[in-house]
C-alpha cells in the first residue's frame, strides 16, 4: 500500500497491498479498499463501505456517510462501489437505509462526476454516467448505460430505464422507459435515444422494431396507454428490447410513467402502472 503520511486509516479498515492513499485522506473502521483503488487526497471514507477493484476517488469527496433519513439510527447497513468506478470531486455517497433494503450500490465502470449526490438506498447498473451536480434522491434505479446530464435532480424512488438519457437541467419525478429520452422541469418524455441503441450494437430490424413500439406506444391517441400497452403488435414483441420495453411499463413501482407531454395531456391517456 502506498500511504501519504498525513492520512489517517482506522487500524480496522481493510486494505488491499495494491492501493494508493494520497494526502489528508480519512478511513473508518468498516471500510473494505480492494486492489487498485486510488484516493487521490482529501477523501472521507466511513460505514461498512467497499470500495471494489480500481475505482478511483477524487478530492474532497465523501463516501460512506449516514443517510439522510429520520429514521436511521446507526444500524450497520452499507455502500457498494463497483470496479473501475470513477469519483470525481465533492461527490457523496450515502449507505443505505434498514427500510431500503440495507445497500446503496454503485455498478462497474461507472462515472460519477463533480458535486454529485446518490441518496441512501439508490442503484446505479454497469456504465451509467452521472455529470456535474446531478442528485439522486432516496430509492433511485438506474439501469445499466444510463446517462443524466449535468443539474439534473431525480425524484425518490424513480426508476430509470436502460440506456435512457436525462438532459440537463431536468428534474424527474416520473420512471423513464427503457431507450427514453426526458427533459425539462417536470420531465416529459422527448423521444427515444438512438445513439444508445446502436451503440448497443442492436441489429437495424430491431431498432426499427423499437421505433415503432414507441409510436404505438406514445403517439397513438385513439385509445388508452392500457389499450395501446396490451395491444402491441406480436411481431414487435419478438424482439428482446420490445419486450422488455413493455414489461417496464407493467411493473408495479412507486411512481407514474414518465410521458410524452401531447400524451400526458390526452384525454385518453391513463398514465397509472397497472393495466
Amino acid at each position: 500500500m502506498k500511504l501519504h503520511p498525513t492520512s489517517v486509516i482506522h487500524p480496522a479498515a481493510l486494505i488491499s497491498g495494491d492501493v494508493e492513499v494520497g494526502p489528508y485522506c480519512l478511513i473508518g473502521p468498516d471500510v473494505t479498499l480492494k486492489d487498485g483503488v486510488r484516493l487521490l487526497g482529501h477523501v472521507s471514507i466511513n460505514g461498512n463501505t467497499v470500495l471494489e477493484e480500481n475505482v478511483v476517488v477524487h478530492p474532497f469527496a465523501v463516501l460512506g456517510q449516514s443517510p439522510q433519513h429520520w429514521e436511521y439510527k446507526n444500524q450497520p447497513t452499507g455502500l457498494v462501489v463497483g470496479s473501475g468506478t470513477q469519483i470525481r470531486e465533492h461527490v457523496t455517497l450515502h449507505i443505505g437505509t434498514p427500510q431500503g433494503g440495507g445497500l446503496t450500490k454503485v455498478g462497474k465502470n461507472c462515472m460519477i462526476m463533480v458535486g454529485s449526490h446518490v441518496g441512501h438506498d439508490c442503484r446505479l447498473g454497469d456504465r451509467v454516467m452521472m455529470a456535474n451536480n446531478t442528485v439522486l434522491g432516496g430509492h433511485v434505479v438506474l439501469e445499466d448505460d444510463v446517462f443524466v446530464g449535468g443539474m439534473v435532480a431525480i425524484h425518490q424512488f424513480t426508476w430509470i430505464g436502460r440506456g435512457a438519457m436525462i438532459t440537463g437541467c431536468s428534474a424527474v419525478a416520473d420512471d423513464v422507459i427503457p431507450y427514453g429520452i426526458a427533459m425539462g422541469n417536470r420531465a416529459v418524455l422527448e423521444g427515444i435515444n438512438m445513439y444508445r441503441l446502436k451503440k448497443n450494437n442492436l441489429s437495424r430490424e430491431e431498432i426499427k422494431a423499437f421505433y415503432s413500439a414507441y409510436v404505438h406506444l406514445f403517439k397513438n391517441y385513439g385509445k388508452t396507454f392500457s389499450e395501446r400497452v396490451l395491444t402491441l403488435p406480436e411481431k414487435l414483441l419478438q424482439y428482446p428490447t420490445v419486450l422488455e420495453l413493455k414489461n417496464f411499463i407493467l411493473s408495479l413501482r412507486k411512481r407514474p410513467l414518465c410521458m410524452t407531454k401531447s400524451a400526458a395531456s390526452d384525454t385518453t391517456t391513463d398514465v397509472s402502472r397497472a393495466v
